[in-house]
């Protein structure tokens, strides 16, 4: 008998994946996430308001390292989703919620690396019924060590009725 779903979430607790980025993350996608999200704040394009609030040089929107993939270098999915993430995407989830924190900003010229690591697993029974939840905690990293930002997204998930 397949075990049930959550049997299956509750395996990946203590579950970690490591990204390493290709490359440094770019003026260019912090303006093209700027845009995107309508934050027009000139200290992620302008090098000179960047210098004069005591930054070496722009910085990235503060969930762009949280809400994007810069760090994933990788191919998508028939589902639109990026291939590499293993058992954190066998099973689909919706998102419930996310924790962010920012410790520094992030740099043109930082290359980052992400840890998600599974937390908690857990369920929950409501009015409309029992809902499975995941923690996951993902750590974003420069190139020297130094801790960005930490984001703690919780997913849902509903057990499928027996047919």
């Amino acid at each position: 008998m397949a075990d049930s779903l959550l049997e299956q979430l509750k395996a990946t607790v203590g579950r970690e994946l490591v990204f390493q980025a290709p490359d440094e993350t770019g003026r260019a996608a912090f303006r093209q996430y700027a845009l995107a999200v309508g934050d027009f704040n000139p200290l992620y394009s302008d090098r000179e308001q960047a210098a004069a609030h005591g930054l070496r040089d722009v910085m990235a929107p503060p969930t762009l390292v949280c809400d994007t993939w810069q760090y994933v270098d990788s191919d998508m999915d028939e589902r639109g989703d990026l291939l590499g993430r293993g058992s954190f995407r066998e099973l689909a989830g919706l998102r419930a919620g996310n924790e962010y924190e920012f410790f520094q900003p992030i740099h043109p010229d930082d290359v980052l690396t992400a840890r998600w690591l599974v937390k908690d697993v857990y369920e929950r029974t409501g009015r409309s019924g029992t809902l499975i939840f995941q923690v996951i905690e993902a750590t974003f990293h420069n190139q020297r060590g130094e801790l960005l930002a930490r984001n703690t997204e919780t997913l849902f998930y509903r057990e499928e009725a027996p047919e």
